[in-house]
């Protein structure tokens, strides 16, 4: 069970306050080994799914309210709470509007890449995605279909951002997540433990989505927002697949074009 603090913090300039603000930034989150996590909802969430908390602020103006409604969850929880005001609590979090309560947990785990030990296996991997809440969105429609696996690139955006928190709203606490450091290797690994791999690109000979039979164990591969997947990782893929699309449409947004993917990929897991 969490401890709750006795004082109220009142000043921005609190130690406390400074240190935990800085969380906004990477390099901090990094150095600390934790994350934020900002509103009722996913606090709810990150703690059903066994996060552990360093820190709950919860404003004065809303303490009584969310006492209430996460009585449960503050009960479960562990770390401090700490009530603070409200022009303290705007510090830190960057929501327009927040519900009161503001949270710092321990980051969770993000696997080395593994290859797939299961007879039918879907997975998505997604390289160089710079928009955090591209790679949230990815990752919440990823959990919701029943995707096995989302691998994640280096250089993607940041997983513990609060903005990719925010936007796979709680399914980035279950979802598994794995860290690619070197692309060209891992492709190699998967299709030698016979996953096929799939990138999205636009080739002469790129399969239309939908017009072929889906391997029992397959991964479609997104690439960057901008530029998308390296040729010399697309060369060492199993092949090429496209979205069908109307006549004078180049493209979709990445994560558009990922939830489209992840669907056909696990249509045929639902149907059976």
């Amino acid at each position: 069970m969490a401890s709750f603090s006795k004082d109220i913090i009142t000043s921005r300039q609190n130690g406390l306050v400074t240190r935990m603000a800085k969380l906004s930034d990477k390099k901090y989150r990094d150095a600390e080994g934790l994350f934020r996590i900002d509103g009722v909802k996913l606090y709810s969430e990150a703690i059903k799914s066994g996060i552990s908390m360093e820190y709950t602020f919860i404003s004065e103006s809303k303490q009584e309210k969310i006492t209430y409604v996460l009585a449960d969850e503050l009960e479960a929880a562990d770390g401090t709470v700490v009530f603070v005001s409200d022009e303290v609590l705007s510090k830190l979090t960057d929501e327009t509007a927040p519900q009161g309560i503001v949270a710092v947990g321990r980051k969770f785990a993000v696997h080395e890449a593994d290859v797939p030990a299961e007879d039918k296996f879907r997975a998505l991997y997604l390289s160089s995605i710079r928009d955090p809440g591209n790679l949230g969105t990815m990752i919440r429609t990823a959990y919701a279909f029943g995707v096995d696996r989302v691998y994640i690139s280096d250089d993607c955006a940041d997983v513990y951002s609060p903005k990719t928190v925010r936007a796979a709203m709680g399914t980035i606490f279950r979802q598994r997540l794995a860290r690619v450091n070197d692309e060209i290797a891992f492709a190699k690994r998967m299709e030698s433990a016979g996953c096929t791999i799939y990138a999205a690109a636009l080739r002469r000979d790129a399969k239309k989505l939908g017009s072929f039979d889906m391997p029992e164990k397959v991964c479609f591969a997104v690439g960057n927002e901008g530029h998308g997947l390296s040729d010399e990782f697309i060369d060492t893929c199993t092949g090429t697949v496209f979205i069908p699309m109307a006549e004078g449409c180049e493209s979709l947004n990445a994560a558009a074009a990922a939830n489209v993917l992840i669907w056909e990929m696990c249509r045929a897991v639902r149907s059976n």
